[in-house]
């Protein structure tokens, strides 16, 4: 609980400046994708140490959330933020579970977290992609460079690391600079949160959402584990974790409901807290 306070801190910040921030919401959101995922993205394909285990452990989770992502595109394929329910399989690596894991794990658990994120950003530009083409409010092709951002950052870095090992420092900013996303982004979220937010219609379909989030890509690592293939611990976190904090920017952004996006992250945030001890059981912490 301790390591989720300063993020609820900046929560209450941004739901503090609403009023104010809140026409901004786009430029604001995009500045971070661009500017501060995209910086971390690039410290983060550099630093990452290119193993046989990494590199299976990385697979395997990639794996396991694609197949997560097609499910549930395929459930919720007739409704109109099908799109956004299906992004939510994505877990939240950066902004929940690097932090959740440099707390309880120490900083290199969350280094590897971070980079699976940055390094496996060709995930998330299909999801962006899928999120743009339903978009009920129509995108400009130029904010696609933002969008994008993290993913062409992840190929720089690990560019970089071919030709120039990173130094043991950048581990080090990886993970705090991961922390320092995590705060704004709790931050933007408290800015882009309805003030009326939580209904019937929105707990059923999170419901129903949340069922897929927190149960095939647990299974597949689970089964993974089995079949002796060694897994970071902090892998567990994510995938017991809330589904990702971008959720009500993206639905604000793109014309999705943030009332939705809203009820599925309040209530995954709470089944990630009473879930937390589970995680870090499996994680050996």
């Amino acid at each position: 609980m301790a390591a989720a306070l300063p993020l609820f801190g900046a929560f209450v910040i941004g739901l503090g400046t609403r009023r104010w921030l809140l026409t901004h919401i786009s430029l604001l959101f995009r500045l971070q994708l661009g500017a501060g995922i995209g910086l971390l993205s690039v410290l983060a394909g550099w630093s990452f140490d290119i193993s046989v285990r990494n590199l299976a452990a990385l697979a395997v989770l990639l794996a396991a959330q694609l197949i997560a992502f097609a499910v549930a595109t395929r459930l919720f394929r007739q409704r109109t933020d099908g799109p956004l329910l299906a992004f939510w399989t994505v877990g939240n690596p950066t902004f929940w579970t690097a932090p959740v894991a440099t707390a309880t794990l120490g900083a290199e658990a969350a280094v590897f977290i971070i980079a699976y994120d940055m390094l496996t950003q060709a995930r998330i530009a299909l999801m962006v992609r899928f999120l743009r083409a339903g978009a009920p409010k129509e995108q400009s092709a130029r904010t696609a460079i933002a969008d994008y951002a993290p993913t062409i950052g992840a190929l720089t870095g690990l560019i970089v690391g071919l030709a120039l090992p990173a130094p043991d420092v950048v581990d080090h900013l990886v993970a705090g600079l991961g922390i320092a996303m995590a705060l704004v982004g709790f931050l933007l979220l408290g800015v882009s949160w309805p003030k009326r937010w939580i209904g019937r219609p929105q707990v059923a379909i999170a419901a129903r959402t949340l069922a897929v989030h927190l149960t095939i890509v647990p299974a597949l690592l689970g089964l993974a584990t089995l079949a002796g293939i060694e897994l970071p611990p902090a892998v567990w976190i994510l995938a017991l974790g809330p589904i990702p904090t971008s959720v009500v920017s993206f639905a604000r952004v793109y014309g999705y409901s943030p009332r939705t996006a809203a009820t599925g992250l309040a209530i995954s945030i709470g089944a990630a807290i009473a879930l937390l001890p589970l995680a870090l059981m499996l994680a050996g912490g």
